[in-house]
């Protein structure tokens, strides 16, 4: 009766999927890289997958996001997050459909074998996957992502708005598309001074490139974007650097498992001036984790760059706000430092008046201004 009511898809196929516990409803999360499954002498360390319950959450979260391939009769591989199961574990695993149409997940070795469980019994919003658990806590449903379901999708949740507009930076390991109406999707391809150029990628978006995404609307549903299996779009000139990671519990464990942020070599979109900016302003959010069997929730240890989102690479020379602009001549026009000879030549007004000494637009309202005896637009 729970799998019926469930509507899980099945496996139909390689291809992006969602797994969930049948007995706790908890979605599967890949939240770091450095798991290891040692059958032989019966150790493990999962803490870098989570289980999550509510299929809003998981619509919002590539982490949840999992690339199923059959590589052999019954043995799979299970890949999220730029990562997969053989990956971490030097597993495939042994994938058994049950009479229910669930699944039973297992791998073996030198006659040992041990099941995926959701080894938290009661009814937190957040599990343990573990080997312990027993039987109805070892099935699975797996539902086949669709970018026209109306649960089983994955979407994009904005966290910034600006002039009626939304934008959410956003880093995934899989191909995509945008299918909402009204989405766009930008890289940085160029910083001169206080400026970066954004490029707009019209075609497929390849996997691992971090972008900035125009939304639809402020909800997740109406901003859907469809996993792809391969693409051949390319993109080389991509400034954005982007996180997987924002898992605090194992810090000791992986060096991967979240990024600090650092203000001196680091930029991230928000607003500023009315504008969209990348600004060394810390990030608002802290992300909650689980710790322990006993610890629910705990805020990451500093402030970092959230999971699956992205950054701009600063250094010494970076303003503190650089505003995003799309059009190339804003940046083409920027004078240098120093002009006739060496010497800066002053900002003026275009009524003549002197505003600075020096040839940096940088702080100033948005306007035209003459540089180097050039007007220049500040945007």
């Amino acid at each position: 009766m729970a799998y019926a009511q469930s509507k899980g898809t099945g496996y139909v196929g390689k291809g992006y999927y969602r797994v969930r516990n049948l007995t706790t409803e908890r979605y599967i999360y890949v939240t770091d890289n450095k798991d290891y499954y040692d059958i032989a002498h019966d150790k493990e360390d999962f803490q870098g997958i989570q289980l999550w319950k509510d299929a809003a959450k998981a619509a919002k979260s590539p982490a949840s996001v999992i690339f199923i391939e059959e590589l052999y009769p019954g043995g799979f591989d299970l890949k999220a997050q730029g990562t997969g199961v053989y990956d971490l574990t030097g597993y495939c695993v042994n994938v058994t459909k049950k009479s229910d149409g669930t699944y039973e997940v297992s791998a073996s070795r030198s006659g040992v074998t041990k099941f995926l469980s959701d080894d938290r019994t009661n009814s937190s919003d957040q599990g343990k996957l573990g080997t312990s658990g027993t039987a109805k806590y070892r099935r699975w449903i797996v539902d086949k992502i669709e970018a026209t379901h109306a649960t089983n999708y994955v979407g994009i949740s904005p966290t910034i708005t600006l002039n009626g507009k939304y934008y959410q930076t956003f880093y995934a390991s899989f191909p995509f598309r945008t299918i909402s109406p009204g989405m766009h999707v930008y890289y940085i391809s160029d910083v001169e001074g206080d400026l970066a150029l954004i490029q707009e990628i019209e075609d497929d978006v390849p996997a691992a490139t971090p972008v900035i995404i125009e939304c639809a609307s402020a909800n997740a549903t109406d901003n859907r974007i469809e996993p792809l299996p391969t693409t051949t779009a390319r993109v080389t000139d991509n400034l954005l650097c982007g996180v997987y990671f924002c898992n605090g519990k194992r810090p000791q464990e992986s060096v991967d498992a979240y990024t600090k942020f650092d203000a001196a070599t680091m930029r991230i979109l928000t607003v500023a001036d009315g504008k969209l900016v990348m600004s060394d302003n810390a990030p608002e959010r802290l992300q909650e984790i689980m710790v322990n069997d006993y610890t629910l929730y705990e805020q990451v240890p500093a402030i970092c760059i959230p999971a699956n989102t992205c950054y701009f690479k600063a250094n010494a020379n970076t303003p503190k706000q650089v505003f995003l602009t799309s059009d190339p001549t804003a940046i083409d026009s920027l004078p240098s430092e120093k002009t006739d000879g060496g010497k800066p030549c002053g900002v003026y007004s275009l009524d003549g008046t002197l505003l600075r000494m020096t040839n940096k637009a940088e702080g100033l309202p948005a306007g035209i201004y003459i540089i180097g005896g050039k007007k220049v637009v500040r945007r």
